[in-house]
């Protein structure tokens, strides 16, 4: 694997070696499950970001074609992101519909917590298709895109992997892309403070979820 993701704390990643390089390599779509994630000794289900990461100053689109600014849009609340595309057979929806179901669950609205969607698939990803989407989850998650090289450069800003073209799709959906499979969670202040691998189950987002809009 060469593939590089946050750095973790040595014990946890030992533990979860599995888990992590998975969340972290390109997908081979259907063979991964999410399995559900450990509880860290401060009994979080996310992995604590341990490199001072903040939310990217790039600009990109929404789906209406306004320009927002990772980095100063999503200031004043706690932020969830997640890099993906709308033709994703596994990673994107189970996360997408992971914590939308969890935020139901324990009752926090997008007015206490922004969830923001980034295509990594510009080509297919009209806004359109976008919107059409994130609606199967939850309308008011926040869907942008952009040209490959803004997305690009956004992943970079936080030491993620750009999406690769690993192949068809064997549904006959155009190519299957390999892309970044966590969930960044951010403080009120911009500022990286966990990360959810690929594995995390709503039962995870439920106990944090409410953490995460308490202290962030």
């Amino acid at each position: 694997m060469t593939r590089d993701c946050f750095p973790v704390r040595t014990a946890l990643l030992v533990a979860a070696i599995a888990m992590v390089l998975a969340a972290c390599s390109p997908t081979t779509s259907t063979a991964l499950q999410a399995t559900g994630l450990s509880a860290q000794p401060d009994g979080w289900r996310g992995v604590p970001i341990e490199l001072d990461r903040q939310l990217p100053e790039v600009t990109l689109s929404d789906t209406a074609g306004q320009p927002v600014t990772l980095g100063d849009e999503f200031l004043g609340d706690p932020t969830l992101l997640f890099f993906g595309y709308t033709h994703c057979p596994d990673i994107c929806p189970i996360h997408l519909a992971a914590i939308s179901a969890a935020m139901r669950e324990v009752g926090i609205s997008f007015d206490e917590m922004d969830v923001v969607f980034v295509s990594v698939d510009p080509d297919r990803d009209t806004p359109e298709r976008i919107d059409e989407y994130l609606a199967n989850f939850n309308s008011r998650i926040t869907g942008l895109h952009a040209d490959i090289a803004t997305v690009e450069q956004a992943l970079a800003a936080l030491d993620l992997p750009g999406p690769i073209v690993e192949g068809p799709d064997p549904r006959g959906e155009g190519d299957l892309i390999g892309h970044p499979a966590q969930v960044i969670g951010f403080d009120s202040d911009g500022q990286a403070q966990r990360v959810w691998p690929f594995g995390a189950r709503r039962a995870d987002w439920v106990v944090d979820l409410p953490r995460i809009v308490e202290t962030w």
